[in-house]
């Protein structure tokens, strides 16, 4: 086999695995786990913040019923009229993720694609709360923090997940439309 040949041959073989890893990966991938989506997000994080800002409206977006139906729901009701802290270790945040994947199955992977790999459990838990259209002040209630120290956070969760200086509200509204 000439030198030609044989470089041929190992550009081939380089450029068939390079396509078989690609696929492999693509079929096995599991979009519940976080550091798979980062790894094969490549520059889906830009892709994700213009569909949410150009998908962004004055209207408010629709609670999934699946949500609104839910025990879960029910619980943190509940709770919020009970009065009653959700302290960060109880299940019922692994309950309602649970619930939220289910209408919302990229929910979790598109946070953590939009915080770069940086989502906090709290942040994680807001948003969650926000996906099922819990108000700041029944936020701040079930987490024991200030209505004022929710603001803030919502803020922050803005300028973490869409790269710039939002009102709570709006900030609200983009966690929805995930």
């Amino acid at each position: 086999m000439t030198e030609l040949e044989m470089m041929r041959w190992i550009l081939g073989t380089l450029i068939t695995a390079g396509t078989l890893a690609v696929t492999v990966m693509y079929f096995f991938r599991n979009d519940e786990n976080p550091a798979v989506a980062i790894a094969m997000a490549g520059d889906s994080r830009s892709m994700l913040l213009q569909t949410l800002m150009s998908s962004a409206s004055d209207k408010k977006t629709a609670i999934p019923s699946a949500v609104l139906e839910s025990k879960v729901y029910e619980k943190i009701q509940r709770n919020i009229r009970d009065g009653v802290i959700i302290n960060e270790s109880n299940p019922i945040w692994d309950e309602l993720e649970k619930t939220i994947l289910l209408s919302r199955p990229k929910f979790k992977s598109n946070l953590y694609v939009l915080s770069v790999g940086d989502l906090k459990p709290s942040d994680l838990h807001m948003a969650l709360l926000i996906k099922c259209g819990v108000s700041p002040a029944n936020i701040a209630m079930l987490v024991g923090r200030s209505k004022s120290t929710i603001t803030f956070r919502r803020k922050d969760m803005g300028k973490k997940f869409f790269d710039r200086d939002m009102d709570a509200n709006a900030v609200d509204e983009l966690i929805r439309l995930l």
